[in-house]
């Protein structure tokens, strides 16, 4: 996870209350019905993530 003023060529954006996300590609498939949250104590909290190709995966970032 990055922080972008704007998306690259093949990117996705989604926008909601005025904040933009560009997901890359290859992201579009792992991402696919996570939600994504803010918390103070631990910061971007993805739930319901797919699990990656090479096996590896992450909760928090």
């Amino acid at each position: 996870m990055d922080i972008a003023k704007a998306a690259q060529t093949g990117d996705t954006t989604i926008e909601l209350d005025g904040l933009k996300i560009f997901l890359e590609e290859r992201a579009n498939g792992m991402l696919m019905n996570t939600s994504i949250d803010f918390q103070e104590a631990q910061g971007f909290v993805l739930a319901g993530m797919q699990p990656s190709s090479c096996g590896s995966s992450c909760s928090t970032c």
